[in-house]
């Protein structure tokens, strides 16, 4: 098979402004194994540096426009200021540059990307569906900002069809991606700074990202979640919802949890499974 990422491996080092930040390590992480030279800087030093340190990548404690020597490509987070030194130096060297959100569109592009939004839930979602694909044999990719305990991975490259990532609704960037199936587990009124302090911005956002599937595929919603069912007559996608009643498609019922795990009834249109989880 053609290798689809040959053009993003032509990017030989590539610098992460804020590398430390939500959904940039993971990216980090998938360019390594694609083989590139990564280098990052970011003031606050965490376990999460010190994972992408043992990793080979070089971590900068300041930000600093002799940080990108050799630097073919930039990518920043979307809490770095626009007078950030290394981000202005970048842009009078004609450096390319380009948002995380960018990064995380292309490398979903040649794979069926599945995109987990939510102001709740993002992580632990996009971390359970990574797991039950590497279960399954099909040798995900994921992009996750928390870790996959089964890997201690916070992002991977797999040799399979799927790519599996949190979706980023904080400053409206998941609006970026174009994913082939998606997931909202609740909406929240957080980040209405960025949608005038109105919720019903928001709305409009999840809208969009919602209806950006393939008319032939499906998304799936909370259906519990008030703020959710609140636009579903405007999703013009086929709908699977999923919750705790029994309005949903499909609802868990005799939820029983214990320091071993949790049991719970899967009530599905097919039937019902009983589920037993160490979680």
């Amino acid at each position: 098979m053609k290798n689809p990422y040959k053009k993003i491996q032509n990017f030989k080092k590539i610098h992460f402004i804020g590398i430390g930040g939500s959904g940039m390590y993971g990216i980090a992480e998938v360019l390594l194994n694609l083989g590139c030279s990564i280098t990052g800087s970011d003031i606050n030093s965490s376990q999460i540096t010190k994972r992408l340190e043992s990793l080979g990548v070089k971590i900068y404690k300041s930000h600093k426009g002799s940080n990108l020597k050799d630097t073919d490509l930039v990518i920043y987070s979307n809490a770095i200021s626009k007078n950030n030194e290394e981000l202005s130096y970048a842009l009078n060297k004609s450096i390319t540059t380009i948002p995380r959100a960018e990064m995380l569109a292309e490398l979903m592009r040649f794979k069926y990307g599945i995109a987990v939004a939510g102001s709740h839930g993002k992580s632990t979602t996009t971390s359970l569906i990574s797991w039950i694909l590497s279960e399954c044999n099909l040798d995900p990719t994921y992009i996750i900002g928390g870790k996959l305990k089964t890997s201690s991975s916070h992002g991977r490259l797999g040799d399979g069809q799927y790519l599996v990532a949190e979706a980023d609704e904080s400053d409206s960037s998941f609006l970026c991606l174009s994913p082939k199936i998606n997931i909202v587990t609740n909406i929240d009124n957080e980040h209405l700074n960025n949608y005038k302090n109105n919720i019903r911005y928001l709305k409009n956002a999840y809208i969009s990202f919602i209806n950006n599937i393939p008319f032939y595929e499906r998304t799936f919603l909370n259906g519990d979640d008030k703020n959710i069912q609140s636009i579903i007559s405007k999703i013009k996608r086929p709908i699977v919802t999923f919750g705790l009643t029994s309005i949903n498609n499909y609802h868990a019922t005799n939820i029983f949890q214990n320091k071993f795990g949790m049991t719970f009834t899967l009530n599905s249109p097919s039937g019902k499974i009983l589920i037993k989880t160490k979680l």
